[in-house]
């Protein structure tokens, strides 16, 4: 494939900016987790950037068949982008559109920042063939103890898949907050239900290796110099995982 070009955007509500901020917030009251029952297929951890691994049991998706590629993230993509890029490269995708925004929701617009949902029903209606692009999406983290239960939560995740078509492959990347284990586990079972229900889809689990020493900043959420490379990579293995 030829050289691909990425873009990292911030969406306003009626326009598109160039954003370069990396901080990002949750808070909100805790809630009760429930167990995920049977599993996603996952990545396999320890994987090179781009090496198919753990993924039999997901939907397979032709490499030639994916003419592009777009994001939609939060800070964690924010601070990520270059090694995103970097990685995607290896890939050797044309085209990757990231969208990211310090702070973003996946349900709800704040001032200038767009939610996830709303962002993914503009990218949609200008999508002319859906099933030669591939969407990954890594939101909610802030939406980390904003919501009562899984369900309200499962139904933000909902508001941002509605709009992709069906037939156009999907990656939900999860969530890690060090500090509040029992309401990021409500957010990752949300994502986990929703992408089960819609199908040909997966979940990449950042909840898996955020925890390792030298993945994050002492904050517990932000990835450091090093995790933002980790992330990139479960980002791109989880793609490669798809593109069997």
């Amino acid at each position: 494939m030829r050289s691909r070009s990425i873009l990292l955007f911030c969406f306003g509500l009626f326009s598109l900016a160039a954003c370069s901020s990396t901080s990002s917030q949750a808070s909100g009251q805790p809630g009760s987790a429930e167990e995920v029952q049977a599993p996603l297929p996952t990545i396999g951890l320890g994987s090179n950037p781009g090496q198919i691994s753990g993924g039999a049991d997901v939907r397979a998706i032709e490499p030639d068949a994916v003419e592009s590629i777009v994001m939609i993230g939060d800070s964690i993509t924010v601070g990520s982008t270059e090694a995103l890029e970097e990685q995607f490269e290896l890939l050797g995708f044309d085209t990757v559109t990231i969208v990211a925004q310090n702070n973003k929701r996946t349900a709800v617009s704040l001032r200038d920042n767009t939610s996830g949902s709303e962002i993914a029903a503009f990218i949609a209606q200008e999508v002319e063939r859906p099933e030669t692009q591939l969407w990954v999406v890594a939101l909610g983290t802030n939406d980390i103890s904003q919501y009562n239960d899984v369900e309200q939560m499962e139904a933000a995740v909902n508001e941002v898949l509605d709009p992709i078509p069906d037939n156009a492959p999907l990656i939900w990347i999860n969530t890690y907050f060090d500090s509040r284990p029992q309401d990021t586990a409500e957010v990752n079972e949300a994502i986990e239900r929703a992408i089960r229900a819609r199908g040909n889809a997966t979940v990449g689990r950042w909840s898996d290796v955020a925890p390792a020493d030298g993945v994050l900043r002492r904050d517990g959420v932000h990835p450091g110099d090093d995790g933002a490379v980790i992330f990139a990579s479960l980002v791109t293995t989880t793609v490669a995982n798809f593109l069997q």
